[in-house]
């Protein structure tokens, strides 16, 4: 299997992207990477094939591509583990999801429609009918990331077939193979090949050029803010949906229901080794239950198994690269330099790092407005709802918010004063259901996922109007 599919054929391309096991280094693939020539070939090809299916074979497509995954799950299971570093169970979690996506917009496709418009309010329309329809956008972009190289891929691709678009797919150069095995299911459930192309390569060049392309209507992107606002700068007209960054605070207010709030932190705050959008990085803890937390959460993540992802226990295993894990150990080095205590962990060998607890984090410390993408959760003291809307928001980021309290007025003053896309009462700001809408606010991103909100966006709006008369009489 070469990777590259191309107006319906796995052909070859000038360059070649190796794929390493994450763990332990070895290659455990080699993809061909598209030339120039290839990519505009693949944009014209999808171009050509937009509107080709009726709605109910995209439903039916979809939710056999959705069975053919789970027949094939040891197999998938298997090589998304290698390629990402994750464990087991954070592979299993990210295909279940996956299925369900599918079946999710499978839904969508059947109930695609539009509205009537009352234009009788208009004069000397008395006899007019008006409707909207919804038609497909045309050829989608989707550009994709290592962290959920299943479920991020079902979110864009999923739902953009739903509407009858075509999609041009370039998955992260870390982790393409995940990709390939959701397209295989795609055509194996009798996609139709133009329908989806596979465009396997680094962003500068693939990605970069697609993002360009005057052919391309739609671009669905999740990744860095820097390269968010290079897509807006140079995508032109096409309708850009973005999920970007993030610096994602959870809260703990004083009346916090502890027992059920700390083991959802953890979970959150480590899963896929903090590499998610909405991982726990910053834990605000109001001051009255300071000590109590960092005390119990010492313990809790003091023992979290980490190393091999294959091992059994193990819940975090190493980082996407060496380089992203000596960033996240600078980060913590800043922090314990600006003040911070360091309470567990903070070693790095290589791509791998313990799972990391600080607190008393200082505003001024980079872990406190960057990104971290790593195993790292530091915390700080609040004294006051003002303090801690206010510090939750010191951030260019706006992606999610967890608020754990019992108090309904101050879960409503944090829902309604909290600058992000979501707010999540009495769970983690990583806490997200697929049906729901999913983007950010300001460096976060623009847009949001979620089958329904995706397809609604992933089409255009098309106003017929009928003026009819009487009949004779």
């Amino acid at each position: 299997m070469t990777g590259l599919l191309l107006d319906g054929t796995w052909a070859k391309g000038p360059g070649r992207l190796p794929v390493a096991d994450k763990y332990t280094g070895d290659l455990i693939a080699e993809l061909q990477v598209p030339g120039p020539d290839q990519i505009d070939t693949a944009i014209s090809s999808a171009a050509r094939a937009v509107g080709q299916l009726p709605c109910g074979e995209r439903a039916m497509i979809l939710r056999r591509a959705a069975r053919l995954l789970d027949e094939r799950r040891a197999t998938i299971l298997a090589q998304y583990v290698a390629e990402t570093g994750f464990t087991p169970a954070d592979a299993t979690t990210e295909l279940d999801r996956t299925l369900l996506i599918l079946e999710l917009s499978a839904q969508e496709a059947l109930r695609l429609t539009g509205e009537m418009v009352p234009v009788q309010a208009a004069a000397g329309h008395d006899n007019s009918l008006c409707f909207t329809l919804r038609v497909p956008v045309g050829v989608v972009a989707a550009i994709t990331p290592f962290n959920a190289p299943l479920s991020t891929v079902a979110h864009k691709i999923a739902p953009a077939l739903a509407a009858g678009n075509a999609v041009v797919l370039k998955p992260a150069e870390q982790t393409p193979l995940s990709s390939i095995a959701l397209v295989r299911a795609l055509l194996d459930a009798g996609l139709p090949d133009r329908l989806v192309q596979l465009l396997p390569g680094p962003g500068e060049t693939v990605g970069d050029q697609l993002i360009r392309h005057p052919d391309v209507r739609y671009i669905t992107f999740t990744g860095s803010t820097e390269v968010g606002r290079h897509i807006r700068a140079v995508s032109g007209l096409a309708r850009t949906h973005l999920e970007l960054g993030s610096n994602s605070p959870t809260l703990l207010w004083q009346d916090a229901d502890l027992g059920h709030a700390l083991p959802l932190i953890v979970r959150a705050g480590y899963r896929k080794a903090g590499q998610v959008c909405t991982s726990v990085q910053r834990l605000l803890v109001h001051e009255t239950i300071t000590d109590e937390v960092t005390s119990r959460l010492t313990t809790l993540i003091g023992a979290i198994p980490y190393g091999d992802p294959r091992a059994p226990g193990t819940q975090v295993g190493p980082l996407i690269s060496a380089a992203a894990a000596g960033r996240a150990e600078s980060l913590v080095k800043d922090a314990v330099g600006q003040g911070s205590r360091l309470l567990t962990g903070g070693m790095r060998e290589g791509a791998m790092m313990s799972p990391t607890l600080l607190a008393g984090l200082p505003e001024k410390a980079r872990l406190a407005s960057e990104e971290a993408f790593a195993p790292v959760l530091a915390t700080a003291p609040v004294g006051s709802l003002d303090e801690a809307i206010r510090m939750a928001n010191a951030t260019g980021y706006g992606l999610q918010a967890g608020v754990f309290c019992q108090d309904l007025d101050v879960a409503f003053a944090f829902a309604h004063r909290l600058e992000m896309g979501g707010v999540i009462i009495n769970d983690t700001s990583s806490c997200h259901p697929d049906p729901m809408p999913y983007g950010g606010v300001k460096d976060s991103g623009q847009g949001a996922e979620g089958p329904s909100y995706a397809v609604a966006d992933m089409t255009d709006s098309r106003t017929v109007l009928i003026r009819h008369r009487p009949p004779a009489s």
